[in-house]
């Protein structure tokens, strides 16, 4: 039995490659960083339903467009830094499958990205769906 109650997906960039992937390489990430985001991630894939709020804050909203949609969550990684990548449930299924969308940090309280790109990348995603894979772990 598949102990995975949601999917998750990664966006894609318009290359194909994992944004989230890509994220890791860029930050340079310790292995403690990775380990705990990863224990996120697989706590998220067999949360019960309505308890969303242990691991993800949000729906948070766009600091430079605050009229935006709110669809988006980060989930709170604490590790040698303060990883908060940005998801959605969804978008194409909300019941089964959340998106991670963006990778981000939070330096000094502030999240050093902001949430109107990763509503981007969902819209994207609703249009296209090939703009997303499922990740790795959760197959």
């Amino acid at each position: 039995m598949n102990a995975w109650r949601y999917t998750i997906f990664e966006f894609l960039n318009e290359r194909g490659k994992s944004v989230i992937g890509r994220w890791l390489e860029d930050e340079r990430l310790t292995d403690r960083d990775r380990g705990a985001l990863k224990a996120k991630m697989d706590m998220l894939a067999r949360l019960e339903p309505g308890l969303a709020g242990s691991v993800l804050a949000g729906p948070i909203k766009s600091k430079r467009n605050p009229r935006a949609p709110k669809h988006i969550y980060k989930l709170m990684v604490h590790a040698d830094m303060m990883l908060r990548p940005m998801l959605c449930r969804g978008p194409l299924d909300n019941e089964t499958e959340y998106t991670f969308l963006l990778g981000a940090l939070e330096i000094g309280g502030k999240l050093d990205r902001d949430a109107e790109e990763a509503e981007q990348n969902r819209q994207i995603v609703i249009a296209d769906p090939n703009r997303r894979e499922r990740n790795g772990r959760y197959r």
